[in-house]
């Protein structure tokens, strides 16, 4: 492990950070709507640290497999507890812990949130609690497209197939190139939905906080009741069809429009995504018709509006699903573990492990009839090979093991079940609102701070889908090979 090497790297981040911080800090000038320290102290002490990390570092910086790992997991880590700082001086989170638990929630794009009264707060404040989200959905994407390539062949095998980051397509033979058009196509997407918000009557402020939240698919809105604030079924159709854009692998956009390859290429996903999200959407219309709204249109513009919030892990709500039925509540569940495509900035298992998943299934069934049979997996028009079968199974025996000790966990310490399933799905799948306690008109505020502590936890092996971190409790990662 060179650490000199990493060292560098994380003041470059640290550095970064402290750059992006200068936004809310002129905010805070403009509107005079806190103490200027707020964000001048957290700034100072990222760039401080940024560069007194990069004294005396190497002239050629070559990131292998272990220091990648290392960048990846205290990059995370640090950045997280960098962004709280700004929370916690501004004295409205009551505390580090709350602070902290914002913070990692917004640059994992979670959305699950501590604040009661998310108006109360400072226009600056929420306008740095909305970055965290949207440097978190692209700083996954920089890692994938920055990092990753320039290291061994092995750490594709290290996010098991997908990771929550773009790493399947190169677009371009210089990492920078691709870097940089994804860039553009975020920005791209973020601005059209600001613009489209804006044509709907909606202020600047609330439309840009709002695509900073859907993009990412992270679900921070401005407002305490979210996207049901602005009583307007134009906003939630928009917000709904910028969810589905963000949950499609990103390089599918270049990919189609760049460099003119056939979109068959991503087919088995993306129709998975799109058949598993109507099927969902219609079965929930259908039980809310018959059960919760005297109307199809409110049954068809609530239903569909969650079922796609849940299933892109974005977390917006328009109503209190909370009230409905158990069977809408339990495919709410169901989607919180499935997640959208790979290559996105969405959380959870991703619907490409659960095509491989399904498949292996039905390759053993046909294997039991046919013991002779000679069968494949293939996904997107390609031939999935044993090892990443296998890698992907563990991957969801891990998430589904993780999930029932976080849940044990939680129910220790006095939290009734529905909260703590909800809550642990939610938070490893980076959906933010859950049920009971953590509702979607409630907040996380009232749980322990050990549940905190937890669910925190959760957030963090969910994003950085699991090994990582586990690598660095290996005594022999540390060890020169």
């Amino acid at each position: 492990m060179r650490f000199r090497h990493v060292l560098t790297l994380l003041g470059t981040l640290f550095i970064i950070l402290g750059l992006f911080m200068l936004v809310p800090l002129l905010i805070s000038l403009i509107n005079g709507d806190g103490p200027v320290y707020t964000f001048i102290v957290p700034i100072a002490i990222a760039v401080i640290l940024g560069v007194t990390l990069q004294i005396n570092k190497p002239d050629n910086i070559i990131v292998e497999k272990r220091e990648a790992v290392a960048i990846i997991v205290f990059g995370w880590v640090f950045v997280s507890v960098l962004g709280a700082i700004p929370f916690q001086i501004s004295g409205y989170f009551g505390g580090f812990l709350n602070a902290l638990f914002e913070s990692v929630s917004g640059f994992t794009t979670t959305g699950a949130s501590v604040l009661n009264n998310i108006e109360a707060l400072p226009v600056s404040l929420l306008v740095w609690r909305s970055m965290t989200h949207w440097i978190g959905g692209m700083g996954i994407i920089i890692l994938a497209l920055v990092i990753l390539p320039a290291i061994n062949v092995g750490a594709r095998n290290l996010y098991n197939f997908e990771s929550s980051s773009i790493a399947q397509e190169q677009i371009s033979p210089k990492i920078k190139d691709s870097a940089r058009m994804l860039w553009i196509v975020y920005l791209t997407l973020t601005i059209a939905q600001t613009v489209l918000l804006l044509l709907c009557g909606l202020s600047f402020y609330d439309a840009s906080l709002t695509a900073m939240a859907t993009i990412p698919t992270g679900g921070f809105s401005p407002r305490n009741a979210s996207i049901a604030y602005y009583h307007n079924p134009w906003v939630e159709a928009i917000v709904v069809i910028f969810m589905i854009l963000a949950g499609i692998n990103f390089s599918l956009y270049l990919v189609v429009f760049k460099t003119n390859k056939s979109i068959r290429q991503f087919s088995s996903v993306i129709k998975f995504y799109l058949t598993l999200m109507l099927l969902f959407s219609v079965i929930t219309v259908i039980d809310l018709r018959c059960h919760q709204y005297d109307n199809l249109f409110d049954a068809i513009r609530y239903g569909i509006f969650q079922v796609v919030s849940i299933n892109t892990t974005t977390g917006f709500v328009t109503a209190d699903y909370e009230t409905w039925r158990p069977l809408t509540q339990i495919l709410l569940l169901i989607l919180m573990f499935i997640g959208a495509c790979p290559g996105s900035t969405t959380g959870a298992i991703k619907n490409s492990r659960i095509i491989i998943l399904l498949k292996s299934i039905y390759r053993e069934l046909i294997r039991m009839i046919h013991p002779r049979a000679v069968t494949s997996i293939r996904l997107n028009n390609r031939v999935i090979d044993d090892n990443t079968v296998r890698t992907v199974l563990v991957f969801i025996c891990v998430y589904v093991l993780f999930f029932f000790i976080a849940t044990m966990l939680m129910t220790a310490s006095g939290t009734d079940l529905n909260t703590s399933i909800f809550s642990v799905a939610t938070t490893m799948g980076g959906v933010g609102p859950g049920n009971g306690l953590t509702g979607p008109t409630n907040s996380y505020l009232g749980l322990p701070a050990l549940n905190k502590m937890i669910l925190i936890a959760c957030m963090l092996f969910g994003r950085l889908e699991f090994y990582s971190i586990f690598l660095l409790f290996l005594p022999k990662f540390w060890k020169r090979a």
